[in-house]
């Protein structure tokens, strides 16, 4: 009879029985128990009374070798375990009983299932009864199914008798053995095929928590399973199929959202907030109690707000979870010119009161400021909403969209070309009126309704309408369409809520990690001095952002392109006039007042984007300064604006990134020493056995610590949170949204090529006959 099993496995049980018979344990019988340590190796128990063979002991006592054991070997270990020394053995758990008779089992060659038990009123099971999984027969109706479709399955059940059963001893306190049988009716698997065995199968806790990392980051199972074969050395050595860690994967995914999709999803949230006082939630409820709306905006997001609030770009992507909700993202431009999150929604439809309510509950989460200016892609229902929830707030429209619009409505090239300048020229209105009247009749567009509507909208796009209002440079929506471009590498239409929400917060995080390095480059490093006016120049470098003065620096180059008109002057201010060299006539105002150091620039560059133009630069050389004056520094740009977050809270880590941080820093710093202890045989020894000793050592005080059975330390809190409270909702429907392209389509009819009519007409039937 063939016995199979690991190298390591049977080291182990060869040391165990070694120690077995150097006190006589096989020719007395005395009581033992054995079982599996915190790596999922066989380790000794303590016996009933004397001699002692705790954990350490063992684990010093085993030498650690996993090299020179033969097949025979292992015959030899299981056969020196007879019904008499088994009889006699007793366990403090019921675990650990189904350990010792697991690896048995693997090292016999066949597998186990549990059988009947008994537990009291307390929950103790009074006793266990495992079987061999070739136990019993098939129902005689599988036999007999007339109407089959596919080939049966194989006949696994043989009738075989072997069995394993304890029973709870009260006055011990512990499980002692009452039956044990070894004989089999059926031939054991080999050492080739135990492995496939169910029983023998297992992902363990550090597996999954790999697994789940590599997972959060974008790898697809097979992927991972691919990993877990080539640090293992062979499928053989890994422990589980892809199927298994198919279904870990989905066991613990089911956990997550064990009372609805909703639930989870709430629940995650509601579990951020209890570690990020400043974390904010909120969701709307239809009339059949299924969630229809959710917004949510952390700490970070409510701090950026508070500072670099003045401009927000509302934009709405598609196809990022399974309801086909429409995902809003809320968002803005800091200080280094980098894209921020001030807050999302997941709506249910895109009617003017659900956008209302995004934007009544994100006023709400910043404690009452509103945006100054607003930015969107043009839709209806959200320009309305804007205009009843933000009244004193500009609205512009996103150039790229209405560009994109043109050509999809008016077929003219010249028309196109000429309305992306003029939306985009700086003029006055007049001028602006002039232009567009020249346009409209040169290019035959006069009566075209959509014209005819975009004319009517031109105070939210022309740039001779917004000049002077402040919008962070921004001119249209695709700062958010890069955003949304990088979030949809974590996101997919297939998601569910819950999986939705932890893949938008690690997408979140890392978006602000990549964000840092700018962070870090602009304050501790200096640029290179490259203009005429080292003076001013450095001025900027040390008040401005990195990116934000290369904005400065070429406006300062570009003074030098000015010609003096003359100035006046009228008590303390004085004022001076420009032209540009080449610039066909067009020249601007500058008013300094030298008691305030202010300067008013007629290009109104300062107030739309909040940087000192060409023509403010042109004054200070005139004026002898060596500094940029206070009055032309807008604070949002400048490096130490966080300084006045007012009272906003800086961001709380994530309790869960942190672990995953702290698991991905511990491989990385073992990897070094596993690759050299690798080459040497003593090294390898020793090494295994500081793993062996501290894995036990580290379990238990996991399991006393309260963290549970899981790869991840939070999510165990975050379920036995979530087991105590309950929203009560039901998993939303799924949306159908005007702007799902993809879902749109699929619905309507295909038309004819050659009638253009739908294909139900005669022509087109008779063209595919």
């Amino acid at each position: 009879m063939q016995r199979r099993g690991t190298e390591v496995e049977k080291s182990k049980v060869s040391t165990f029985v070694h120690n077995f018979e150097t006190h006589d344990m096989v020719q007395e019988t005395e009581n033992g128990r054995m079982g599996m340590d915190g790596c999922g190796r066989l380790r000794a128990f303590d016996l009933n009374q004397e001699p002692e063979c705790d954990r350490h002991t063992f684990i010093e006592e085993s030498g650690g070798s996993i090299g020179g054991h033969e097949d025979e070997e292992a015959n030899d270990l299981v056969g020196a375990i007879g019904v008499d020394d088994v009889m006699k053995l007793t366990f403090d758990t019921e675990e650990e009983a189904g350990e010792f008779y697991n690896l048995y089992a693997k090292l016999s060659g066949f597998g186990i299932r549990k059988s009947n038990a008994k537990r009291d009123a307390d929950g103790i099971s009074r006793f266990r009864k495992w079987v061999c999984c070739c136990e019993g027969y098939r129902n005689e109706k599988w036999f007999n199914y007339e109407d089959r479709k596919r080939e049966a399955k194989p006949i696994t059940r043989t009738g075989c008798g072997a069995c394993f059963r304890v029973k709870y001893d009260i006055e011990s306190v512990k499980y002692v053995v009452t039956r044990f049988i070894m004989e089999h009716n059926h031939p054991l698997a080999s050492e080739a095929s135990v492995q496939h065995i169910r029983s023998h199968r297992k992902v363990s806790d550090a597996e999954y928590a790999q697994a789940k990392s590599l997972k959060l980051v974008g790898a697809r199972i097979c992927q991972i399973m691919k990993h877990f074969v080539i640090k293992a050395g062979g499928y053989s050595n890994v422990g589980f199929c892809i199927k298994d860690l198919y279904n870990r994967m989905d066991e613990e995914r089911r956990k997550d959202i064990f009372n609805g999709d909703a639930e989870g999803a709430l629940g995650f949230l509601a579990a951020k907030k209890d570690a990020d006082e400043m974390f904010f939630y909120k969701y709307h409820v239809d009339n059949e109690g299924r969630l229809a709306r959710l917004f949510w905006a952390d700490s970070k997001s409510r701090a950026d707000f508070s500072v670099f609030g003045d401009v927000l770009v509302f934009d709405t992507t598609y196809k990022t979870n399974k309801y086909r909700k429409p995902l809003v993202v809320l968002a803005g431009v800091n200080n280094h010119l980098n894209s921020t999150i001030f807050g999302c929604a997941l709506l249910s439809d895109e009617r003017i009161e659900t956008y209302e309510w995004v934007l009544s509950t994100f006023v709400e989460a910043m404690k009452g400021r509103k945006p100054v200016a607003v930015m969107t892609d043009g839709d209806s229902a959200m320009r309305r909403a804007i205009k009843n929830l933000l009244p004193d707030a500009c609205h512009r429209l996103c150039s790229w969209h209405l560009h994109r619009n043109a050509r999809s409505n008016i077929r003219c090239e010249e028309f196109n070309n000429r309305l992306y300048n003029l939306m985009e020229r700086k003029c006055s209105t007049l001028e602006f009126e002039d232009r567009w009247a020249r346009l409209v009749n040169e290019c035959g567009v006069v009566e075209n309704e959509w014209v005819k509507k975009l004319y009517r909208r031109r105070r939210l796009w022309a740039e001779a309408y917004l000049r002077g209002y402040f919008f962070a440079g921004m001119r249209s929506t695709q700062r958010c369409e890069k955003m949304n471009a990088f979030l949809n590498e974590y996101l997919n239409e297939k998601m569910r809520l819950y999986e939705f929400v932890r893949s938008f917060d690690l997408a979140i995080a890392w978006l602000r990690h990549t964000e840092s390095k700018a962070i870090h480059t602009s304050e501790n490093t200096k640029p290179v001095l490259t203009t005429i006016l080292p003076e001013l120049e450095w001025s900027a470098a040390e008040v401005f952002t990195r990116n934000v003065f290369f904005m400065v620096r070429k406006h300062l180059n570009r003074q030098g392109l000015l010609i003096s008109e003359g100035w006046s002057e009228d008590g303390g201010s004085r004022t001076y006039y420009y032209s540009k060299y080449g610039g066909h006539g067009i020249s601007w105002k500058v008013d300094y007042d030298r008691s305030m150091e202010n300067l008013i620039c007629s290009c109104m560059k300062f107030e739309s984007k909040g940087i000192p133009c060409a023509h403010m630069f042109r004054v200070m050389v005139v004026e002898g300064m060596n500094r940029i004056p206070e009055a032309c520094i807008s604070k949002r740009w400048t490096k130490g604006v966080y300084c006045t977050n007012n009272g906003m809270n800086a961001f709380v880590a994530d309790e869960q990134l942190t672990q995953m941080a702290r698991y991905g820093t511990l491989k990385s710093s073992c990897n070094t020493m596993c690759y050299y202890a690798s080459y040497m045989d003593d090294a390898f020894n020793d090494l295994q056995q500081m793993f062996d000793k501290h894995s036990v050592d580290l379990k238990e005080k996991w399991i006393d610590r309260g963290y549970g059975g899981d790869g991840f330390a939070m999510d165990s809190r975050v379920r036995n949170d979530r087991s105590r409270r309950t929203f009560g909702l039901l998993d939303p429907r799924v949306s159908r949204c005007k702007g799902d392209h993809k879902h749109a389509e699929a619905k309507k009819k295909r038309k004819c090529g050659h009638c253009r009519y739908y294909r139900n007409c005669i022509r087109s039937y008779t063209v595919v006959n």
